[in-house]
């Protein structure tokens, strides 16, 4: 599955883009060659994400003189809806780059305020800087949090980490940055994302 990034000057270039028909998809000029069906792990860009979005898509076909036309796919209408949001203004995050790639994953396990007690959680967009994490009441920014991620072998990898930007309304979490992650935890899930980021799988690697 190849990379291709799609970057947008201006949030309404990206709605502009986008067609909300069959699922979603996104029509632009880009210089990539691409077969009909093919399928796609974009890597988006449009000002005010706290990072650049990877989502998986198919390309549907032509459009314009030197574009093509992507449809989103279904497990990632999650990150296709919060790039919407974003775009649209209906929610404001409090914006942190980070120097890592992100991979479009769902990943189970829990999370707890420092000291709390642990709620079941979704992890999504993991990378060895951070997550998405899917909460009902997400704490407050600047919170500490304490995070046990259950790999797809089914091994629990713990992390602590910072809330970074909060998420209302549909699908609502937090993002989250994580601390650093010496030792075997952090090795195995940089080992992860590595394979995904090569093979389009979360597989953790031994």
């Amino acid at each position: 599955m190849r990379l291709v990034t799609l970057a947008f000057a201006t949030p309404q270039e990206f709605l502009d883009a986008y067609h909300p028909a069959d699922g979603g998809s996104l029509s632009t000029r880009t210089r990539t060659d691409a077969t009909i069906g093919e399928d796609i792990l974009l890597e988006i860009s449009v000002p005010g994400l706290p990072n650049r979005a990877l989502v998986r898509a198919q390309v549907m076909g032509i459009a314009f003189e030197h574009g093509l036309r992507f449809a989103f796919a279904p497990e990632d209408a999650t990150t296709r809806d919060f790039l919407l949001q974003v775009a649209r203004g209906d929610i404001a995050i409090q914006v942190t780059h980070r120097g890592h790639a992100r991979f479009p994953a769902t990943l189970h396990g829990s999370w707890a305020a420092r000291g709390g007690d642990p709620t079941t959680a979704v992890f999504e967009d993991l990378s060895a800087g951070g997550a998405f994490v899917r909460a009902a009441a997400p704490p407050a920014v600047a919170t500490e949090v304490d995070l046990t991620i259950t790999a797809p072998s089914g091994e629990a990898l713990v992390a602590t980490g910072t809330v970074a930007w909060l998420r209302q309304g549909k699908d609502p979490g937090f993002g989250v940055e994580f601390h650093d992650l010496p030792g075997e935890n952090g090795r195995k899930l940089r080992a992860m994302l590595r394979h995904a980021s090569e093979s389009a799988n979360v597989v953790l690697e031994s």
